[in-house]
Order: C-alpha cells, then structure tokens, then sequence
C-alpha cells in the first residue's frame, strides 16, 4: 500500500507539468513484465466505491421518497451534470475553432498553390500554415484532456451504480430472490454498468454534432456557395437514418438482454449443480437447453451487429456522396470545379463526417444500449426489499438502538405471506413467544413452514397481519449452512472481534476441536466457494459456531443437529444450546424428540397453522415430525473430496501477451476458413476502389483546371460528363463492395461467436470435477457473461472498424506518396514510431485488461456468496462490512481500469501528436521543396494528411480497444483447453445391462492429485445381485470416495466391475446412466417441474404422476399453477427442502436401474418423510442392489451387509448380527458409544432380520434344488 501511495505522489506531481506524461513509467513497467494488483494505484478519493455509493443512494433514495414515478436517470444526471456540462462546452467550443480555421487556412493554402494566382504570397502561405498546424496541436491536446475526464467520470458512475446494485442485493427479501435471478443481477454488474464508461465519452455530441451541422453549414455557404451545401442533405439523411437504426437496435439489444439473462441463470444453475448433472448424465439435455437458448440469443445478436456494421460501413463513403452531390449539382450548373472549391469542401464534408456520421451516430447508440441498461437497473431497484413490517414497531430496534424492555419475541394473531402477491397465507394466526433464558422448540413436517417462521421473525417474509415484536439482537444459523470462501476461522468469527477464550468456548460447545485438529491448516484452512471442502455436518457446525460467536439477545438455530450424529449433536445440545445458551432466547427447529423433555416450550406447525403443546403433551403422538436417539450414526460427508484433501482455491489464471498472438489465431480459426479468404479479398478490393475515387476526382480538377502535371493521353479524350459517369461508377464500385464486405463480416462473426461459446460450453459441462473445486461460479460465469458478451457484440463491430480504418489509412498513405513522393521518407518513420509506441503499449494494455478481468471476477463471486447468505447477514447486522468488502473488490477493480483508461489516453495522445506533426511536415512540404505538384494533387495530399490525424486516432482506439478485448478471447480460449473427464471406453454393453447389480472392486486405489495422499487404499470386496449394502464409517474415512469411484469421478487404480463388465472399457454416458443415485443434496434447475423429472422426455405423464402419487406429492404437485409444467424458481426456492429430495427420488423410481446408491439421502428430513422414503426403497427396488451412505443407523442396520471403512480401508464387511458379535470390532465400538441399551436394540434388531435373511436363503436354495430334480 506504501509503494502504490508513492506512485500516486509522482502521479500528481506529474500532471502539473507535460499533460499525458505521469503514465509514461507504468507503460515502460509493463513494456517490461507483466503487471498485478501489487501495480494498481489507491484509488483518488473521488473514485472511492463507498463515497460514490453514499451519493448515488442518497439521489435514489430521495427519487423513491419525492417523486412519483422514480427515475435512475434523474439520479445519474445530478450525480454528473456540473463537469459534465463543463467538459461538453470546452469541447464544443474547440471543436467550432477548429472547424472554422482549418478549412479557412487550406483555402489559403490552395491559392497559392493555383496557377497563375497572385493574391496570396509566400509569406502569407507560410502564415496560415503556421496557424493550421497551431490549431491542431491545441486541438490534440484539448480533445484527449476531455475525453479522458468524460471517460473517468463514466468510471465514477459505473462505481455508484454497481455499489448501488449490490446493497440493493443485500435488501431484497428472501420471496423476491425467484423473482430477482441470480444471473440478472451478475448481468447487471458484469455487463450494463460498463455502459456508462463507453456512453458518457460520446454523450456530449448528442448535441455538439448538431449545432456543429449548422454553424459548418453556413459557413460553407458563405465561403463556398450555395451548391457546396448540397451534399449536407445527404449527411442529414444519414443522421435521421442513423437515429432510426439506433431506434431499432434499442429494440434489439432489450431481446438480447433478455435471452442472455435467461441463459446466464441457465449456466449458473449447471455450474452449481454440476455434480448433481455428471451423476445423471444430464449433460447433453442441458447442453442443448442452453445451445436452444444462445441460438435464440444469437439471433438477436446479429440483427444488432449488422445494423452497427451498417453504420459503420456507412461511414467510409458518407462524405464522398456528400461531395458527388456537390459536384454533380456545379456541373449541371455549367459552374468550373476548382481545387479550392472541391478539397475545402471536401475537407469539411470529412469533419462533418467525423462529427455526424460517427461521433453522433456512436453517441446515439451508446446512448440507446444505456438507456435499456438504465432501465433494467432501474427495474432491479424498484423491486421489493426489505422494509419495516407495518406492525412491527420495534422491529429494527435491535439493530440500531437498545431495547427499552427484555429482550424477546412474540406473535399474536399474525398471519404470514410467502410473497404478498400470493392468494392463500403460508401460515395464519400464529401465536408464539419466547423468553430471556428460554428454550422453545418448532416441529412439524417437511414444508409446514418452520423455516418461513423464522424467516418472519427476521423480516425476510411479508407480515400481513397481527402484531410482532422482536427486541434485542439477533444471532441466526440456516438450515441449508452458508459457508463462503475463506478459513474457517474468518467464516466463524464473521466480522467480530477475536477473543481467544471466547472463541475456543464456542469451538468446544459447538464439537469442532477434533475437525480442526484434522484439517491441514486449522483454523486458518481455506473451504472453498460454498464449503465444497466439508461435510455437511462440519458445515453445519461452523455455521452454528458463527451465530454462537456473536454475542446476541435470541438465537434463532434452524435444524443445526440434522447434519450432526448422535453423539454431536447430544453434546452440542447439551454444551452449546443448554450450556453455552442457556441464559439467552433460544429457538430451535428440531426433528430430534430426545431433547424435547427438556426445552421450555414446543410448538407443533400443521395446515398451516401453529399449535402450542401443553406440558404433558405425549409426543410419542406426533412421531411422524421425529427422529428418535439412535436414528442417528454419523455426519454428512463431503462432496467428492476428503478432509485430507483440503486445499486453498486455485488463483486465478493470468495469460501474457505471448498469448494474445494465440487469441487473434484462435479467434480467425474459430470462423469459416471460406469466409475469412473471401473477406480478405473483399477487403483488398475495396482498397484499390477507394484510392481510384479519390485519385480521379483530383485528375478531374486539375483537368477543369488546366493544371494537371500527370502525363495521361486519355485523358484529353474525356469530357465534363465522362468525368462525371466515371466518377459514378467507381462511387457505385464503393458503395456495392463496402456492404457485401459487412454482410460477410457479421456473418463470419456470427460463426466464430457460436463455435468458441459451444466449444467452452461443452469443455466445462465435461470438465473434472475438481476443476470445479478450485474455480468459483463467479469466476466461470464471467467467462459466460461479460467474455461472451465482449465475443458477441463488441469485438465485431470494432475488429470492422480497425479492418476498414486500415484499408483507409492505407489509401490515404498511397495517395499522399502519389501527390509527393519525397513524403515516403516521412511516412516510413512515422509508421516505425506509431508500430513502436503500439507494441510498447500493448504489453501495457493487455496486462492492465486482464488484471481488470480478475479483479472483476472477485466482485462477481462476492456478490454471488452474498447473495446466498442474505438472512444471516441481515441477522448479524452486517450488511454495512460487507458492503464494504464489496466496496473494495470494486475499488480494485476500478483501479484497474482507472489505469488502463489513462494509460490509453496517454498512448492515444502521443500518437495523434506524432500524426499531427507529419500533417503539419506535408503542409510545409509543398512550401518549402519544389515537387511538380497541380493545385488538385496538392489538395488532395494535405486533406488526406488530415484525414490521417482523425484517423489514426480513431484506428488506434478502436486497435487498443480489440487488443483489449481479445483478452476475452484469450480467457475463453483457455477454457476450451481444460482437462475434461476421461470417456476413452468404447466397449459396447447390452441394452438391459446390468441386468442383476452384481459389484466388484478390484485392488482400487484413489488419490485426487499426485501430490496427495491416497483416500482409498487398495480395496476389494464384492456385492452380489440384489444386495443391501451399508457404508459406514467416520468422517474421512472414505464413504464418499468410494461413491466417486462407481461414478468413475476421479481417475482411480484397479478395477471395478458391474455384472463382469470393467467399468473402464465403457463410456462414462452409458456407465453413470445405468447407475442411479439419490443425493444428500438436492438438487433443483431452471425450466419446468417435468423437464427437472425427465429432461430427456422418456417417460409418460401417466408414469411421472404415478411415481408422484406414490410419494404423496400428487396432491402438492396438483395444485400448482401449471402442474408438471410448472416453473422452478431459482435453486428451487418454491420447494422445501424435504419436497425437492422427494422429486428427487421420483428421478429414480422412473430410470429403474438395478444398481442405486443413497449418499445420505435423508440426512436433513423429518421422520415421516424418511420412513417414506425408506419404504419406497424397499418397495420399488427389492430387486436391485442398494448401497446406502449411512446418515442414520436405522436406515442400514436391516441391511443384508455393512461395510466398514476407516483411513481408506475396509475393516469390517458382514451382516450387522454378526459385526455385533465382535465386540472388539469397529462397528461393535461405533454402537457402543450410544450406550448398552442401544447396543441391546440394535442387536436385536439386526438378528430378526439375520434369521429372516438366513430363512428366505434357505428356502431358495430349496426351490432351486426342486426345480433341479423336476
């Protein structure tokens, strides 16, 4: 931070003097080596994320509280309007000047230059060559100063809309997240923000142009005539043309907008849920949802880059038929064509050109695209959050003030609303308190509504009546546990102090001191985006230990013992709610009826409403909504990675500029081969039509002239009107070959957007899982959003422009070599130092871009984990410290750019200089060195000369603008080269295979990364046809691992073979596909309910209904407002969490494979919904072989064998009865903890089933021995 302060220093000591200069030593550094953050500067106190965000809030807030119909806009407009109009009017007034003088001068200039003319003299020549090159040095430096300070101030908007953005995420209510996807608020900040920075540059010649138009007009009627000013008609009709196609593009880019919202929350669904995807091989269906989507997006891509590229192609022969108007009316006319007349004119026509056609008409576009970003943002903000509940007085107090009376909370008569826009209540006529020092537990069924309770109490739902108060501070744990990328130790303190004592109290209340003994780095070991490093039970305590942590008044604890075994979750129970809690209010959801004995107060939600147990309530009554003492075995395991395999987040990949050669050839590779050969072509083509019109025009003055110094016979065979019909002709040649040039380009764009989107697209869906692991959703959807959007709609319309400006400037070079050769010397040094100043500054460029890349990524995946742990930060009360946390991401990411925008300013600057200095060598060219030059070709040389200077300086932005973006590309096409998942077998299987579910492991051997310790250690057992398999054993043992082997997640040693057949020799469509899973997590996507079941439409309604009815959710389903067609809600908000495992079974019972594994599916219901479950399985798959992740003991101890792991070795495999009967065995020592007693139960049990086993065994082989002898 010092070293960056020290920089700034220099940095404003710098600008006092040589404008443009400060950035000089940050383009040598990265000339040199590659730049980091480490290189960023402190961010200008103006451009800080937090001050803007103040300001930009305060406008909004008083346009929501005084006006009417609130405006973004309105808002935006008092947050920029004095510099803004200050930097427009020094603008305007510079541009006028110039305007003025320069055509004024090369009048001048011209006369002398004519034959026979005497009325101006050397001297005078001199003169105005003097002030025209004056002119054009103020000019460079004014223009630059302005567009850079308009430039900035676009960043400062950018900066308060996107901290505006993001605190408005951090009050949305939990009923408005479906409306409000997560992918349309990453869209806002990836993609419309960035507007402001490309609009507010332009915004001032919304009105410039025009005024400008007007003022030029007259002045080329008084120095030209009347016939000079015919040719503005057709810039005047190019600009109602322009307006017209802006219009039509607004239109445009909203569809876009639209289609690419739907498909970044298609993505970030398949990102979040992929492993759910591999697991059922639902990679192709979504694959081709998402390609359904992008070719519905695509389409309304090319319709807006076809009308940009019209406008830019528009812009290369605009001002030549503005000039062949004006000619043609003269030579109807019978009036002469001078050198003068034609070169000033034409001279004009080009900075109308520049100021019309191209300022203007960019102006009205980017004004249109921000309009439709304004609006959209606008939308967001004016969505519901979190207010005040009317009648909830003393609500918030426990946020800002101290509660006059004992802290608690009470409901009388309340009745509450998922949504306020919904016709039935969620629950109605509640009645609840809870008191200082009490305990209260809430029961009841999967989706009953305990967690929308607690979600009222937090105000995160609509109270629609009744009375509610809430005093004291809140400390709140969910039930699905919110865990965000950082140590352990950052997730659990949360922004409160350290306090070593306290913290190790909490560590040993909430049973996470034998964890932290195991992970790599303690405390400070990093988990991963959303916890992907824990078990689900670790997650849970860590989420626990947070809101224990907080020093709080009432404790809102959702369901924290559901993830947890017996023996945690007695000792949490004991140690942290009655120990550590015991003088707070706690709430705490529960399924387990052992502790109930001794809570204060029960209350039971049923229909909707919520019933007060008495004191001697049996709850032996209401088993249903239970789980009992021993119903429990262990926690849930993580997901496909053990605890030895913790491992930070891999940061993210910066590729150099010895990369940005690859992303040019690989995006030219990605297109048609045909189209880019005929491009290429067209492009050459229409070069040489380009100098023709030029070059002829200045033979046909110098012929009208007499002055013409070039030897050609034919032309004294050629008349007034042949001159005009050839003229005609090659202005026809220009027009035809420019837009055949534009169609093939977009349509070669086209091709090369869809081949790199689906080329990544198919290389993440089949990427390995631990890519997954070390790569956040935030970071692989930027490559989805703002690099695709970059791919799609930028890079087109300005790789054209840089093409076509290139072909100009070419032509413009040939033709001042045709006019003075002795220029050649000049060109040749003056295209060495520009080619120098470009390859110096694009190692700069580029390196500034993709540190501005990343630091975007950061702000993206804060936002998403955020976003994801809404109520508990509102809880903590810590949305001011996240937001500043945000506050920061974006300040480093506007630092980024901050320095590529002046850096480029800087480059821009000094290269218009080096061009403005040739202009002003071939104006005194023709003064001082005698060339057999006619008065046409001296005209034609020094308007070309400042056409370059214009030029230059629009190909330069538009080439540092490409290089730029072809970072993007550079960032996909690092994607495109990700490992994927190995798929080499090719053996073939039959249709029915397997046809029995016979398992074998042979010798298996996994270890996640060469580096790592082996999680799976030389295993061999087998599982015969039909089997019931439980898999126990402590967390990291390796249950999980041995999951991923059967799903062939990892590359593994040894065999494992199903029904004879090595799963190695098949593919991984066929092997995943015949195997089915139930997940501990489930899993829910974007679309409808049926296409969530059955994404490959394999099955009948009449199937679909059945599975349903069997698992009671015809009922629920049947009164959806579309039925199986009904919308899921993002992450399956619409669903409990009981509900979405239930639709996940029913996924199951329709594929009907004969192997299933249940990775704990039934860790986080009631006991109703288990013994549903469990009696489904045993109903519908009796006949298959089942392998069960043991979460609860009664789920696997009538199993027909348990397998036993410990430290990735199997110690124990035989039926439950006779693991029992070794009592020095594991399994035997695991029960034993819970006490004689259970060990008694459990024996008892597991021999009933023995004897059944051994009894159903032996009469099979009686029958088969029958049926031998018959």
């Amino acid at each position: 931070m010092e070293d960056r302060q020290l920089m700034k220093t220099s940095q404003n000591k710098s600008k006092k003097h040589i404008p443009f200069c400060w950035q000089l030593p940050v383009i040598l550094k990265g000339w040199k080596q590659e730049l980091t953050e480490d290189d960023l500067y402190t961010p200008l106190k103006e451009f800080e994320s937090r001050r803007l965000g103040d300001k930009l809030e305060r406008l909004w807030q008083d346009e929501e509280q005084f006006s009417k119909n609130p405006s973004l806009t309105t808002a935006l407009w008092k947050l920029v309007r004095v510099k803004f109009m200050l930097y427009g009017f020094v603008l305007f007034v510079f541009k006028l000047t110039s305007f003025t003088v320069q055509p004024h001068c090369l009048r001048k200039i011209l006369d002398y230059h004519t034959s026979n003319q005497t009325d101006v003299s050397l001297r005078e020549a001199y003169t105005y060559a003097g002030i025209s090159a004056t002119t054009i040095l103020l000019f460079m430096i004014v223009i630059h100063w302005t567009i850079l300070q308009l430039t900035l101030l676009g960043l400062k908007v950018r900066i308060a809309c996107s901290s505006l953005i993001f605190r408005r995420a951090l009050k949305l209510k939990q009923s408005s997240l479906g409306k409000v996807p997560m992918g349309h608020v990453i869209n806002l900040l990836s993609n419309d923000v960035n507007r402001f920075e490309t609009c507010l540059p332009f915004l001032p010649h919304v009105w410039i142009a025009p005024v400008n138009l007007i003022i030029v007009t007259c002045i080329l009627d008084f120095t030209l005539g009347h016939t000079a000013t015919c040719g503005i008609g057709v810039l005047v009709i190019f600009v109602i043309f322009q307006m017209y196609s802006m219009k039509m593009l607004s239109s445009v880019r909203r569809n876009v907008a639209e289609k690419t919202d739907y498909r970044v929350r298609l993505m970030n669904d398949v990102i979040c849920g992929i492993q759910a995807i591999k697991m059922y091989t639902w990679e192709k269906p979504y694959m081709k949802l998402i390609h359904n989507v992008r070719k519905q997006e695509m389409n309304k891509v090319v319709a807006s880059n076809h009308i940009r590229v019209l406008n830019l192609v528009f812009r290369i022969y605009i001002s030549k038929l503005g000039v062949y108007l004006s000619i043609l009316v003269t030579t109807l006319m019978g009036l002469p064509l001078t050198s003068q007349y034609v070169f000033v004119m034409f001279n004009i026509y080009e900075t109308l050109k520049m100021s019309t056609s191209m300022l203007f008409q960019h102006a009205l576009g980017q004004v249109a695209e921000t309009n439709i970003s304004i609006q959209r943002i606008q939308s967001y903000l004016l969505h519901d959050h979190q207010t005040l509940t009317p009648n909830v007085d003393s609500i918030a107090k426990f946020r800002q003030d101290k509660y006059q009376t004992k802290p608690g909370i009470s409901l009388k008569s309340v009745s509450i609303k998922w949504n306020s826009a919904s016709p039935s209540f969620t629950l109605s006529h509640v009645n609840f308190e809870a008191s200082p020092g009490e305990l209260v537990a809430i029961a009841g069924a999967t989706g009953s509504g305990k967690s929308t309770l607690l979600y009222a109490i937090l105000n995160e739902v609509d109270v629609i009546k009744g009375n509610m108060e809430v005093e004291g501070t809140i400390s709140y744990t969910s039930q699905e546990p919110w865990i965000f990328s950082a140590s352990i130790k950052q997730n659990i303190l949360f922004g409160e102090d350290f306090n070593r004592l306290k913290y190790l109290k909490v560590l040993k209340a909430c049973a996470l001191e034998h964890d932290l003994a195991m992970f790599p780095h303690g405390d400070q070991t990093r988990v991963g985006e959303r916890g992907v490093m824990l078990s689900g039970g670790q997650k849970a305590r860590i989420g626990l230990a947070r809101a224990v942590y907080r020093d709080a008044d009432v404790y809102l604890l959702d369901d924290p013992l559901s993830a947890v075994d017996s023996q945690v979750a007695r000792h949490i129970f004991n140690d942290c709610v009655c120990g550590y809690l015991k003088t707070k209010c706690v709430i705490l959801v529960t399924h387990q009826i052992q502790f109930l004995k001794r809570v204060n107060r029960v209350y039971l939600i049923e229909s909707q409403t919520v019933y007060k147990c008495n004191e001697d309530t049996n709850f032996a009554n209401f088993g249903k909504y239970f789980v009992d003492d021993v119903s429990k075995t262990e926690e849930t395991q993580p997901n496909f990675v053990e605890l030895n395999q913790l491992q930070v987040e891999t940061k993210e990949h910066r590729s150099s500029d010895t990369t940005l050669s690859k992303a040019y050839k690989g995006y030219v590779s990605a297109g048609n081969c045909f189209l880019t050969c005929v491009i290429f072509c067209s492009f050459v083509i229409g070069l040489g039509i380009n100098i023709s019109v030029d070059y002829f025009l200045a033979l046909w003055v110098d012929a009208e002239q007499g002055d013409t110094v070039k030897d050609w016979n034919f032309l004294k065979f050629l008349d007034k009107s042949c001159y005009l019909y050839v003229y005609t002709v090659l202005l026809v040649l220009l027009v035809l070959s420019s837009h055949g040039t534009s169609c093939l380009f977009v349509t070669w764009s086209k091709s090369i957007s869809n081949n790199l989107h689906n080329v990544m697209l198919q290389r993440i869906v089949n990427a390995t899982v631990t890519f997954f692991n070390e790569h956040s959703s935030g970071r692989i959807l930027n490559r989805f959003t703002k690099d695709i959007g970059i791919v799609d709609e930028i890079i087109p319309p300005v790789f054209m422009a840089v093409l076509t400006s290139l072909s100009v400037i070419l032509s413009v070079l040939c033709l001042i070599i045709f006019s003075n050769y002795w220029i050649v010397f000049p060109i040749v040094l003056v295209v060495l130092i520009t080619i120098g100043f470009k390859m110096i500054f694009q190692h700069t460029s580029s390196s500034l871009k993709r540190t501005e890349a990343v630091t975007r990524s950061a702000a993206l995946t804060h936002l998403s984990a955020s976003v994801q742990g809404l109520p508990i930060i509102r809880a903590f009360g810590l949305e001011s410290k996240i937001v500043d946390e945000f506050d920061y991401h974006e300040s480093l990411h506007s630092s980024a750019f901050y320095l590529f925008a002046t850096t480029f300013a800087a480059f821009s600057f000094w290269t218009d200089v080096v061009c403005a200095l040739f202009n002003i060598l071939v104006i005194f060219s023709f003064l001082f060195i005698k060339v057999d030059s006619s008065a046409g070709f001296v005209g034609l040389a020094i308007t070309q000369s400042m056409m370059l200077v214009r030029l230059v300086q629009y190909t330069l932005k538009n080439w540092g603008d490409l290089e730029a973006r072809m970072v993007s590309v550079e960032r996909i096409i690092e994607y495109t080269e990700i490992e994927v998942e190995s798929n080499a077998g090719v053996a073939k299987v039959a249709q029915d295979w397997p046809t029995t579910g016979k398992l074998s492991f042979v010798s298996v051997s996994l270890q996640y990364s060469p580096d790592t310790p082996f999680v799976l250690k030389n295993i061999s057992f087998e599982i015969k046809h039909g089997e019931k398999i439980g898999i126990v054993g402590r967390t990291g043992a390796g249950k999980t691992s041995l999951t991923s082997v059967l799903f062939r997640l990892f590359h593994h040693e040894g065999d494992v073979f199903i029904d004879g057949v090595n799963t190695k020799t098949i593919s991984l469509d066929v092997l995943r596909s015949k195997i089915t899973i139930i997940p501990q997590d489930p899993v829910l996507f974007l679309g409808t309910l049926r296409k969530n079941i059955d994404p490959f439409d394999d099955y009948t309604d009449h199937e679909i209904w059945t599975c349903l009815d069997e698992l009671e959710l015809k009922e629920m389903v049947s009164k959806l407002s579309n039925g199986l067609e009904s919308q899921i809600s993002e992450k399956g908000s619409n669903f409990s969490f009981g509900e979405k495992q239930l639709l996940c079974l029913v996924r199951a019972m329709l594929r009907n494979n004969k192997l299933i594994v249940l990775d704990e599916a039934t860790a986080n219901v009631d006991l109703k919904t288990d013994e549903l479950i469990q009696s489904v399985i045993r109903r519908k798959f009796r006949h298959c072989t089942v392998l069960t992740v043991a979460h609860r003991l009664n789920t696997v101890i009538d199993s027909d064998r348990i397998l036993v792991l410990d430290d990735g070795l199997i110690v124990e495999f035989d039926h439950p009865f006779l693991l029992l009967q070794n009592t020095e065995g594991f399994f035997y020592e695991y029960i034993k903890q819970y006490g004689n007693a259970v060990v008694s139960e459990f024996k008892a049990s597991a021999e009933e089933n023995y004897r059944q086993l051994n009894t159903a065994s032996t009469l099979t082989e009686y029958e088969n021995e029958e049926d031998k002898s018959l």
